[in-house]
C-alpha cells in the first residue's frame, strides 16, 4: 500500500502522507462496519440473498398456477371453494405465517374469521370478528376503498391507532400484513388476510406481486358475481 501511494500520490494531487492517513482512516471505519452483524460476513449474506430470490421465485410460480386453476375452477366451484382455493394459493405462494378469510354477515352486521391457515390459527376464529359499521382503522380503509392494502410495519408506533381491538388481542405478533378486500355489486363482501411474523425474513412487496394479488382478487370477485346473476335467473324461472 506504501508503494502504491508514494507512485500514484502525484498523480491524484495529494501528498503521500496525506494520502496514507485517509487510507488507514478508510480501513478503521470499513472494519467497524464490517464488525456489525450481519454485515461480517459478505459471503453468507449473499447466500441468504439469493435463497431468498429462489423463494420469491418460486411463490410466484405458485401464485401464478393457483390463479390459473382459480380461473379453470370459475364455471363448476362455489364461491366459497374459491376462497379456500385464493386462501391456500396466497398462503403458500407468499410464504405467509397465517392467511385468514373474513366473511360479512349481512343480518348480524358483523365481519368474522371462517377458513384460516397456520399454526394455532383456527382456535382465534372466536375473536376474529368485528362490526361492519365504519371505524377508523385500516381494515375499514381497505373495505371501503376496495384496494389492496400491504403493511410493512405493524409495529410502528405511529400506526398503533390504526390497528383495531381484535387484532392487538389475535394477530399482534404479525410484523407485515396484506388485506385484500372483496365486493359484490360495488358492496364489501368480506376479505383475505395474510401476514408474516419475525420468522420471516423483512418483506417489500414488488409491483408483479401486487399484480398477482389483484388478478387473484378479481377472479374471487368473478365467482361472486357469478352466482349472484345465477340466483337471480333461478328467481325468474321460479
Amino acid at each position: 500500500m506504501h508503494t502504491l501511494t508514494a507512485a500514484y500520490a502525484g498523480m491524484l494531487g495529494v501528498a503521500p502522507d496525506e494520502l496514507q492517513a485517509a487510507i488507514e482512516q478508510a480501513k478503521v471505519v470499513a472494519a467497524d462496519d464490517l464488525s456489525l452483524a450481519p454485515l461480517s460476513k459478505p459471503a453468507e449474506r449473499r447466500a441468504r440473498a439469493l435463497a431468498t430470490t429462489r423463494v420469491r421465485a418460486e411463490g410466484k410460480r405458485i401464485l401464478v398456477k393457483g390463479l390459473d386453476e382459480m380461473r379453470g375452477a370459475l364455471d363448476t366451484a362455489s364461491p366459497g371453494q374459491m376462497v379456500a382455493m385464493a386462501l391456500e394459493t396466497l398462503y403458500r405462494g407468499f410464504d405467509f405465517s397465517r392467511a385468514v378469510a373474513f366473511v360479512r354477515n349481512h343480518k348480524e352486521h358483523k365481519y368474522a374469521a371462517r377458513v384460516s391457515l397456520g399454526a394455532d390459527v383456527r382456535r382465534l376464529h372466536a375473536q376474529m370478528e368485528f362490526d361492519d359499521a365504519y371505524a377508523p382503522n385500516v381494515f375499514h380503509a381497505a373495505l371501503n376503498s376496495d384496494r389492496v392494502i400491504f403493511i410493512e410495519n405493524a409495529r410502528d408506533p405511529k400506526f398503533a391507532a390504526k390497528l383495531p381491538l381484535w387484532w392487538k388481542a389475535t394477530l399482534s405478533d404479525a410484523r407485515s400484513f396484506v388485506i385484500l378486500p372483496l365486493s359484490s355489486n360495488g358492496r364489501p363482501t368480506g376479505f383475505i388476510y395474510g401476514d408474516w411474523d419475525d420468522s420471516f425474513p423483512a418483506i417489500a412487496l414488488d409491483q408483479s406481486e401486487f399484480t398477482l394479488i389483484n388478478d387473484i382478487r378479481a377472479v374471487l370477485v368473478k365467482s361472486v358475481d357469478m352466482r349472484h346473476r345465477r340466483e337471480v335467473v333461478a328467481n325468474k324461472v321460479a
